[in-house]
Protein backbone atom coordinates (compact mmCIF):
# COMPACT_ATOMS: atom_id res chain seq x y z
CA UNK A 1 0.00 0.00 0.00
CA UNK A 2 1.25 3.45 -0.57
CA UNK A 3 0.42 6.73 0.98
CA UNK A 4 0.76 10.37 0.55
CA UNK A 5 0.65 13.41 2.88
CA UNK A 6 -2.73 15.66 3.03
CA UNK A 7 -1.04 19.55 2.71
CA UNK A 8 -4.39 21.35 3.18
CA UNK A 9 -6.04 21.17 0.05
CA UNK A 10 -9.60 22.62 0.31
CA UNK A 11 -11.46 19.70 -2.16
CA UNK A 12 -11.32 16.40 -2.76
CA UNK A 13 -10.41 17.66 -6.60
CA UNK A 14 -7.48 19.84 -5.96
CA UNK A 15 -5.99 16.80 -3.88
CA UNK A 16 -6.62 14.06 -6.73
CA UNK A 17 -4.98 16.69 -8.89
CA UNK A 18 -1.83 17.36 -6.65
CA UNK A 19 -1.52 13.20 -6.06
CA UNK A 20 -1.94 11.65 -9.23
CA UNK A 21 -1.05 11.36 -12.90
CA UNK A 22 -4.54 10.75 -14.13
CA UNK A 23 -4.42 8.92 -17.77
CA UNK A 24 -7.13 11.71 -18.75
CA UNK A 25 -8.17 14.91 -17.74
CA UNK A 26 -11.99 13.73 -17.88
CA UNK A 27 -14.64 14.96 -15.35
CA UNK A 28 -15.67 11.44 -15.06
CA UNK A 29 -11.97 10.16 -14.39
CA UNK A 30 -11.48 12.99 -11.44
CA UNK A 31 -14.93 11.96 -9.96
CA UNK A 32 -13.75 8.06 -10.47
CA UNK A 33 -10.52 8.89 -8.67
CA UNK A 34 -12.17 10.94 -5.86
CA UNK A 35 -14.77 8.01 -5.08
CA UNK A 36 -11.95 5.61 -4.59
CA UNK A 37 -9.96 7.94 -2.87
CA UNK A 38 -12.77 8.93 -0.31
CA UNK A 39 -13.59 5.00 0.04
CA UNK A 40 -10.10 4.52 1.56
CA UNK A 41 -10.45 7.94 3.42
CA UNK A 42 -13.43 8.72 5.06
CA UNK A 43 -12.18 11.30 6.86
CA UNK A 44 -11.56 13.09 3.47
CA UNK A 45 -15.35 13.72 3.38
CA UNK A 46 -15.02 16.84 5.51
CA UNK A 47 -11.70 18.02 3.92
CA UNK A 48 -11.73 20.93 5.97
CA UNK A 49 -11.29 19.29 9.41
CA UNK A 50 -8.55 17.20 8.02
CA UNK A 51 -5.10 18.48 9.72
CA UNK A 52 -2.31 19.24 7.28
CA UNK A 53 0.30 16.07 7.92
CA UNK A 54 -2.72 13.83 7.95
CA UNK A 55 -1.37 10.39 5.98
CA UNK A 56 -3.72 9.66 3.19
CA UNK A 57 -3.92 6.00 1.97
CA UNK A 58 -3.18 5.46 -1.63
CA UNK A 59 -6.14 2.64 -2.74
CA UNK A 60 -4.85 -0.07 -5.02
CA UNK A 61 -7.06 1.15 -7.52
CA UNK A 62 -5.65 3.99 -7.98
CA UNK A 63 -4.07 5.78 -10.91
CA UNK A 64 0.22 5.87 -10.62
CA UNK A 65 0.93 8.38 -7.96
CA UNK A 66 3.72 11.70 -9.22
CA UNK A 67 6.69 10.55 -7.86
CA UNK A 68 7.26 14.02 -5.78
CA UNK A 69 3.84 12.88 -3.75
CA UNK A 70 4.56 9.27 -2.23
CA UNK A 71 5.31 9.42 1.27
CA UNK A 72 8.69 8.87 2.30
CA UNK A 73 9.15 5.19 3.55
CA UNK A 74 9.25 5.53 7.31
CA UNK A 75 5.31 6.53 7.22
CA UNK A 76 4.47 2.98 5.62
CA UNK A 77 6.07 1.66 8.95
CA UNK A 78 4.33 4.45 11.27
CA UNK A 79 0.85 3.48 9.68
CA UNK A 80 1.55 -0.36 10.54
CA UNK A 81 2.55 0.62 13.96
CA UNK A 82 -0.57 2.54 14.52
CA UNK A 83 -2.81 0.12 12.76
CA UNK A 84 -1.15 -2.59 15.18
CA UNK A 85 -1.26 -0.39 18.15
CA UNK A 86 -5.49 0.58 17.20
CA UNK A 87 -6.20 -3.22 16.26
CA UNK A 88 -4.47 -3.89 20.14
CA UNK A 89 -6.90 -0.83 21.45
CA UNK A 90 -9.70 -2.87 19.93
CA UNK A 91 -9.48 -5.69 21.27
CA UNK A 92 -8.64 -4.83 24.84
CA UNK A 93 -11.78 -2.58 25.20
CA UNK A 94 -13.56 -5.50 23.62
CA UNK A 95 -12.27 -7.68 26.96
CA UNK A 96 -13.45 -5.08 29.66
CA UNK A 97 -16.73 -4.48 27.85
CA UNK A 98 -17.47 -8.17 28.15
CA UNK A 99 -16.02 -8.18 32.12
CA UNK A 100 -17.80 -5.04 32.68
CA UNK A 101 -21.33 -6.76 31.40
CA UNK A 102 -20.41 -9.78 33.48
CA UNK A 103 -19.81 -7.47 36.73
CA UNK A 104 -23.01 -5.33 36.00
CA UNK A 105 -24.96 -8.67 35.31
CA UNK A 106 -24.01 -10.19 38.75
CA UNK A 107 -24.78 -7.12 40.67
CA UNK A 108 -27.67 -6.52 39.42
CA UNK A 109 -28.57 -10.44 39.50
CA UNK A 110 -27.57 -10.62 43.39
CA UNK A 111 -29.70 -7.14 44.30
CA UNK A 112 -32.96 -8.81 42.33
CA UNK A 113 -32.27 -11.72 44.30
CA UNK A 114 -31.70 -10.23 47.76
CA UNK A 115 -34.49 -8.47 46.91
CA UNK A 116 -36.51 -10.92 45.86
CA UNK A 117 -39.61 -12.80 48.70
CA UNK A 118 -37.52 -15.59 49.27
CA UNK A 119 -34.33 -13.71 50.16
CA UNK A 120 -36.43 -11.46 52.03
CA UNK A 121 -37.89 -14.33 54.12
CA UNK A 122 -34.26 -15.53 54.80
CA UNK A 123 -33.16 -12.35 56.10
CA UNK A 124 -36.27 -12.17 58.53
CA UNK A 125 -35.01 -15.58 60.62
CA UNK A 126 -31.32 -14.58 60.68
CA UNK A 127 -30.24 -11.58 62.90
CA UNK A 128 -27.01 -11.28 60.91
CA UNK A 129 -28.16 -11.09 57.90
CA UNK A 130 -31.21 -8.84 58.61
CA UNK A 131 -28.44 -6.65 59.95
CA UNK A 132 -25.87 -6.96 56.78
CA UNK A 133 -28.55 -7.37 53.90
CA UNK A 134 -28.87 -3.99 53.53
CA UNK A 135 -25.53 -2.95 53.14
CA UNK A 136 -24.87 -5.74 51.00
CA UNK A 137 -27.45 -4.52 48.64
CA UNK A 138 -26.18 -1.07 48.96
CA UNK A 139 -22.92 -2.39 47.57
CA UNK A 140 -23.61 -4.12 44.75
CA UNK A 141 -26.13 -1.05 43.27
CA UNK A 142 -22.96 1.30 43.51
CA UNK A 143 -20.91 -1.80 42.05
CA UNK A 144 -23.28 -1.25 39.48
CA UNK A 145 -23.20 2.12 38.98
CA UNK A 146 -19.46 2.05 39.16
CA UNK A 147 -18.66 -0.20 36.35
CA UNK A 148 -21.17 1.99 33.84
CA UNK A 149 -19.18 5.43 35.50
CA UNK A 150 -16.39 3.21 34.47
CA UNK A 151 -17.65 1.90 30.82
CA UNK A 152 -18.48 5.42 29.94
CA UNK A 153 -15.12 6.66 31.01
CA UNK A 154 -13.31 4.03 29.30
CA UNK A 155 -15.18 4.62 26.00
CA UNK A 156 -14.43 8.47 25.81
CA UNK A 157 -10.46 7.12 26.85
CA UNK A 158 -10.46 4.65 24.09
CA UNK A 159 -11.79 6.91 21.50
CA UNK A 160 -9.26 9.70 22.39
CA UNK A 161 -6.49 7.02 21.97
CA UNK A 162 -8.07 6.62 18.75
CA UNK A 163 -8.21 10.18 17.53
CA UNK A 164 -4.48 10.68 18.62
CA UNK A 165 -3.39 7.39 16.62
CA UNK A 166 -5.22 8.94 13.71
CA UNK A 167 -2.55 12.05 13.55
CA UNK A 168 0.77 10.66 12.64
CA UNK A 169 4.42 12.72 13.43
CA UNK A 170 4.54 15.28 11.24
CA UNK A 171 7.00 14.56 8.30
CA UNK A 172 8.82 17.05 6.31
CA UNK A 173 7.89 16.93 2.22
Amino acid sequence: MSFAIFKGETSVKDLVSRLFRLPDKTAKTAKQVSDALLRANPQLTDISKVPVGTVIDIPADAPPLNPSEEAPSSVSRQVAIVRQAQQSLYLLDQRLADIDVRAADGANAFVALAQSKQAQALVQNSPDLKEQAPNLIASAQSLSRAVKAQQDARRATVADFQNRLQILPQTKS
